[in-house]
């Protein structure tokens, strides 16, 4: 009788067990990303972490996302010596005294809830005593960080941001290293830092030279209109990409940073959130292996309370004003400009409702780069975006949802631009087109309402003397459009930058940095 009781309680353990984890054999796994508001104590963020990653594993998450430096930041740091201590005692819960306090409060979660954990820290990398490591010179090293935890509480993977978005007190990552690791669950991830999601190294190559349908993004994104907000961008790049996309952003509204969500490539978003509000959530979908190829109902898109204030500040990109563009008007149109090596044509039949004040919307084009943080990137784009009034300086403009007044009953844009080129030597393409969107809601338009079709890419019919062309469609009518285009990374024309970095440069990014972290909601 004993030993049959014994024997029932080992199997409802095994069944347990097997409920929780996802295996190779099943066809999707159970994803969580935390959209992670900013406190001001270390200590009480940690504590947090532990108690999120628990609520994940009780949501039989397989594998949980922290965001940015939310984490350990400012002036504190940490060693992750994954090429020296590591090999010998890849678990640091089980060697505390060997590894700091945040590494082995996570190592510990993840062990004791059965969850992979992707978290992003400070790492601090002394050259004088950093055995396994590259190490050009004899000095003292700061990177951004991402570590990864497996089911036993093992680090198995660290990256190093390899592109920052100032971060004049880092270094940039050595040497391009992926980040890449494997799961009991049969998937591997790629995963990158932030700014690095405006690159070809790792963004693209991580995808199309290994061969992978998942990646990781860990963020403190701060959103710009009208391309560039951060559940826009994510969900444009799991399209284009065709991957499963996990993206934890920080949540620090007062500064621009919010966004999060988990994307199943061509089918959208699974969930996102994109809060107005300062606030810290756990995001939690069943994703398939297969990008895409959903079954059942998901959550999408979580709105805000109509109830609470949008606070979160939307910066605007400075460079639209010099960018070729032709005012809209009312009714039927067809619009043709050209900027270089890139044309637009955009049909479109818009309606005004009669007797109400209405907003405007302008048709740019672009072939030229922008700058962010000293580096300028190669861009091609073709877009229509909100305007105030019929001034330029008033574009891009968030419109209330008492000024919907304005209605695109039609609306495609064909763009004839730089097609795909393969990079041999990175093993993947030097050209990638994202269909953007942006809605006064702040969230993108879900897949279902456009058609878009890349005929620049490789296998397709080329025209114009070789040249791509790309067409994006409304496949419904809409009256909430911030922004609707193509926006494209040449990255063959980007300039990488010099690291020439002044101890201006070092003291005034001290102070935006002092500014993120003593912003007001931050307590």
């Amino acid at each position: 009788m004993r030993n049959s009781l014994l024997l029932t309680i080992f199997c409802w353990f095994v069944v347990q067990e097997s409920i929780q984890k996802s295996s190779p054999e099943d066809d999707s796994y159970v994803a969580a990303v935390v959209e992670f508001k900013l406190t001001s104590d270390s200590s009480v963020a940690l504590k947090e972490y532990v108690q999120y990653i628990k609520n994940a594993a009780e949501q039989n998450a397989d594998i949980i996302v922290f965001p940015e430096m939310t984490l350990v930041r400012k002036l504190e740091v940490v060693k992750v010596p994954f090429h020296g201590l590591l090999r010998e005692y890849p678990i640091p819960a089980l060697h505390p005294e060997l590894y700091d306090e945040p590494i082995v409060a996570i190592s510990k979660a993840a062990r004791d809830n059965k969850i992979y954990v992707v978290i992003n820290v400070q790492e601090e990398m002394d050259c004088n005593n950093a055995p396994g490591e590259f190490c050009p010179k004899k000095k003292l090293y700061i990177f951004n960080t991402n570590v990864v935890f497996d089911r036993n509480g093992a680090v198995i993977d660290r990256y190093r941001k390899i592109n920052l978005f100032g971060e004049w007190t880092r270094y940039p990552a050595l040497k391009p290293e992926l980040g890449l690791f494997d799961t009991d669950f049969g998937v591997r991830f790629g995963h990158f830092i932030c700014f690095d999601l405006m690159f070809q190294v790792p963004a693209v190559q991580i995808v199309e030279k290994n061969n992978i349908t998942n990646v990781i993004l860990s963020t403190m994104w701060f959103s710009e209109m009208p391309y560039l907000t951060a559940v826009q961008i994510q969900e444009s790049y799991a399209y284009s990409m065709n991957v499963n996309f996990l993206a934890s952003g920080a949540n620090n509204i007062a500064v621009g940073t919010a966004g999060s969500g988990i994307y199943s490539g061509r089918a959208g978003a699974l969930i996102s959130v994109m809060p107005g509000v300062p606030t810290t959530r756990l995001l939690v979908a069943r994703v398939p292996k297969v990008p895409g190829k959903i079954s059942g109902k998901y959550p999408g898109p979580i709105f805000d309370n109509p109830a609470e204030t949008d606070s979160l500040l939307l910066i605007k990109d400075p460079s639209l004003l010099k960018r070729v563009s032709k005012i809209m008007t009312p009714g039927f149109q067809e619009i043709n400009l050209v900027d270089k090596e890139v044309s637009c044509k955009i049909t479109a039949r818009i309606s005004q409702r009669k007797g109400e004040t209405a907003h405007y919307y302008r048709a740019f084009i672009q072939d030229r780069s922008n700058t962010y943080a000293k580096r300028k990137i190669g861009v091609a784009a073709c877009a229509v975006v909100a305007c105030k009034d019929n001034d330029i300086n008033s574009c891009p403009y968030r419109f209330t949802k008492d000024e919907m007044n304005v209605e695109f009953e039609e609306l495609r844009i064909e763009m004839t631009t730089y097609r795909h080129h393969y990079n041999k030597s990175l093993n993947c393409d030097d050209v990638v087109y994202f269909p953007i969107s942006l809605r006064n809601n702040k969230f993108p338009l879900s897949p279902v309402n456009f058609t878009f079709v890349d005929s620049s890419q490789k296998g397709w019919e080329q025209n114009n003397f070789g040249r791509g062309r790309i067409t994006y469609e409304l496949k419904s009518r809409q009256n909430e459009l911030i922004s609707f285009g193509i926006w494209g990374r040449i990255y063959n024309k980007d300039v990488n930058a010099i690291r020439d970095i002044s101890d201006e440069d070092r003291k005034k990014y001290i102070e935006i940095e002092n500014t993120i972290y003593n912003a007001p909601n931050i307590i």
